[in-house]
């Protein structure tokens, strides 16, 4: 099976996996479930997909690329903001504003100084609940972007889920939901019908079980099909986090295979948020953030693991890939 095969049915799926290329086999693998149901995925070509990156005209500002809004982070989970926001940064959005808490705010002040920031009260369990006043605050700031994330280590109290039903009310721009974002609608799917612009999911198995109200070992067994039928049941953009990420939007599927076991690890969810929320801010569309984010995640850490094991790689050492791969990218546009 090549790469230059773009889509793959049950007729000419290649069996021969003990003479495949591994990416052969990692494309077989993460298919084979979908064909027995007879449906078609289309397989992402790399090379093609970077040609999506747009060039970056030199008369331009911050303002040129986007304002990405994340609402991110707590107490008890810092680290998730700042590698969303991270990657953000590095992927090209002009500016990101996060939303979180004082222990959140500060791990991003030393370490994501370009982030502008607003720290919100929070509850006894360390997640954040603004107060009447910050939540007029936070309205005029998700008011302003160009694109909001929801939900990497922000917790599921009471003033998270107000938050959330702040932003899909105020937002103008694309929503993107992740991690603690996506348990928030579980449930209330009905929250996504009143976004203005298509939203973006972001679930791992787990959480695509909850949204679609099956067994995790249900959805394993086919995640196309739960992608797909959560796509149009929602009319969201749902971007299947596995070994093969899923993507459903539009009523097609895609399946990305860049990558590797380095991304097994806590924090390639929030990296992966954070480059779609970024594509988003720049006015990708939901289809083109999600290809993108998949793809330039893998490619991210298959750089990685070229001059680091793939056990003792970090997200933050996958992130710090970014620079050059745009490197090589702007080279081609």
């Amino acid at each position: 099976m090549k790469n230059k095969i773009e889509k793959i049915s049950a007729e000419n799926l290649i069996k021969a996996e003990n003479t495949a290329a591994e990416r052969d086999i990692h494309i077989s693998k993460a298919i084979r479930p979908y064909l027995k149901f007879g449906g078609e995925i289309e397989v992402l070509d790399a090379r093609k997909v970077i040609k999506l990156v747009k060039k970056r005209p030199e008369n331009s500002h911050k303002g040129s690329f986007g304002k990405l809004v994340l609402i991110a982070g707590s107490q008890r989970f810092p680290g998730a903001a700042e590698i969303s926001a991270l990657a953000a940064l590095r992927s090209g959005a002009g500016l990101v504003t996060v939303i979180t808490t004082e222990r959140a705010a500060n791990a991003l002040a030393v370490n994501a100084k370009e982030a502008t920031l607003f720290e919100a009260s929070y509850d006894e369990r360390g997640f954040i609940s603004p107060t009447p006043e910050e939540r007029e605050e936070i309205a005029e700031i998700i008011l302003s972007a160009s694109a909001v994330l929801v939900g990497p280590g922000l917790g599921t109290g009471k003033g998270c889920l107000e938050t959330l039903k702040l932003a899909i009310k105020t937002a103008e721009c694309p929503i993107i939901l992740d991690a603690d974002g996506l348990n928030l609608v579980c449930g209330r799917i009905e929250f996504l019908r009143k976004a203005k612009a298509e939203p973006i999911l972001t679930p791992h198995p787990a959480e695509l079980a909850r949204l679609c109200a099956a067994e995790t070992d249900e959805v394993l067994k086919n995640r196309p099909k739960f992608a797909a039928e959560l796509s149009k049941a929602s009319g969201c953009t749902v971007v299947a986090k596995s070994a093969g990420t899923v993507i459903a939007s539009g009523g097609r599927e895609y399946l990305s295979v860049r990558g590797n076991c380095g991304l097994s690890k806590g924090g390639s969810g929030d990296f992966l948020a954070g480059l779609i929320a970024s594509f988003a801010a720049q006015g990708y569309s939901p289809a083109d953030c999600a290809k993108l984010g998949a793809t330039i995640q893998g490619l991210c850490c298959e750089g990685a693991t070229k001059r680091l094991s793939r056990g003792g790689v970090l997200i933050s050492d996958i992130i710090g890939e970014l620079p050059m791969l745009f490197k090589k990218i702007e080279r081609l546009i």
